[in-house]
């Protein structure tokens, strides 16, 4: 890894909820411009004994200095030797990714898989297609009216406060580069995990339709869950209860699953 990347470690993986004796661990990877912040209130409802991480990426809040990452090739190994520290006990790993945190968590799970012998017990994709599929539609632009046009579209963490002059420079940075990194990821062939997969989407999401949501089922050999909601592209945020509902649920029965499955020795396809 070349020096002048970004420091690893606590910089990285952000920890919302301490537990001393964990029973598992939840690792969130945000949405495309989206930041560690984003799951700090889940800690209120998950289950007791979860330590609850989020991944903070370069460039937005507390790390606006540094250079954002706009390659998967950069990122996802980026965040898995920062992941290291927190994986030193059979604690059962669950990895949870929104939108394209739903493809960096594939890849995060593939590499944990195919270079350090550890298969999570499970992963969950929130909010988008399975990597391997073409898009439904065009990704947006880089300039700023197409940028504030597609956050506008799909709703979620950012008001129109936000992206008014002044503020939309410190914002536009990060989303350009996620949108880049998503824009020219195409993981080609599939490469197979055998992580089990549950994947959730929102039936109104005009830009990511639940039934090829459901399509996830082919990237892992493991087993294989989905769950619609009523809502959009942010459907968690419009319906937080039942989604925490549903996600305590794949979060025990995944947990439960791999707890005596953690390392498994087995390599992903690819």
């Amino acid at each position: 890894m070349s020096s002048d990347r970004p420091p690893t470690g606590a910089s990285w993986i952000r920890r919302n909820r301490r537990c001393r004796d964990a029973q598992m661990r939840l690792l969130c990877l945000p949405h495309a411009g989206g930041t560690a912040s984003f799951h700090h209130s889940w800690a209120s409802w998950l289950p007791e004994g979860t330590d609850l991480l989020s991944v903070q990426y370069p460039g937005r809040q507390d790390r606006i200095s540094e250079p954002c990452v706009s390659t998967m090739d950069d990122l996802a190994p980026q965040v898995v030797q920062a992941l290291q520290p927190h994986l030193d006990d059979d604690s059962p790993l669950v990895l949870f990714g929104h939108s394209m945190g739903a493809w960096v968590a594939f890849e995060v799970a593939r590499l944990l898989e195919m270079s350090f012998g550890r298969r999570p017990a499970g992963l969950i994709v929130s909010a988008q297609i399975p990597p391997h599929l073409p898009p439904e539609r065009e990704w947006p632009g880089e300039s700023d009216d197409e940028l504030i046009a597609e956050l506008r579209r799909t709703g979620g963490t950012y008001s129109d406060p936000m992206l008014q002059p002044g503020l939309r420079e410190l914002v536009l940075p990060s989303v350009r580069a996620d949108f880049r990194l998503v824009r020219h990821y195409s993981p080609q062939p599939l490469r197979k995990i055998s992580t089990p997969v549950t994947a959730f989407a929102g039936v109104d999401d005009t830009g990511v339709p639940w039934n090829r949501v459901a399509e996830w089922n082919d990237v892992t050999t493991g087993t294989f869950t989905s769950h619609t909601f009523p809502g959009g592209h942010f459907y968690l945020l419009e319906h937080e209860q039942e989604f925490a509902r549903q996600m305590n649920h794949a979060v025990q029965r995944m947990a439960g699953d791999g707890a005596s499955h953690s390392h498994t020795g087995q390599h992903a396809d690819g």
